[in-house]
């Protein structure tokens, strides 16, 4: 799932300030949570779900990103990030539609750095995960 741009980014990295904590999270969401919003009213409420700790494979100063000047770079996820098991009976309930690189663990207290739309939907069965894979969602930072 690669993105580039405003379309893809909606954030620019490089001015967001780390969260205190220092950590990313990825969140799954049933619909486009927006550009730059302060929440995310579409997220997955289902059981077995919750936000994965990401980073991503660039440099980082004082917790910012960092890049030379005048030279497009890009970043993507580092590790992989799973997403269950979903242990209702209904799985992970609704289709599964962006994801969204956020600043909290949990709670609603957070920005949202980058949005990144599915291929496809995606509903998960009772016991299934989901899986972000390494080295996808990139970020171009011009």
């Amino acid at each position: 799932m690669e993105t580039e741009g405003f379309s893809a980014v909606k954030a620019d990295v490089q001015a967001q300030p780390a969260p205190p904590s220092g950590h990313l999270y990825l969140a799954l969401c049933s619909a486009d949570p927006g550009d730059l919003a302060s929440g995310l009213l579409a997220e997955l409420t289902a059981a077995g779900y919750q936000r994965q700790a990401v980073s991503f494979t660039a440099p980082k100063q004082d917790g910012r990103f960092t890049y030379q000047a005048g030279t497009a770079a890009t970043v993507s996820l580092d590790g992989s990030a799973v997403f269950g098991p979903f242990t209702d009976m209904a799985g992970s309930g609704v289709p599964v539609s962006h994801m969204a690189l956020v600043t909290a663990a949990t709670g609603t207290d957070l920005a949202v750095l980058a949005v990144w739309p599915l291929d496809s939907t995606v509903v998960a069965a009772q016991g299934d995960s989901l899986l972000a894979v390494a080295g996808t969602l990139t970020i171009k930072v011009n």
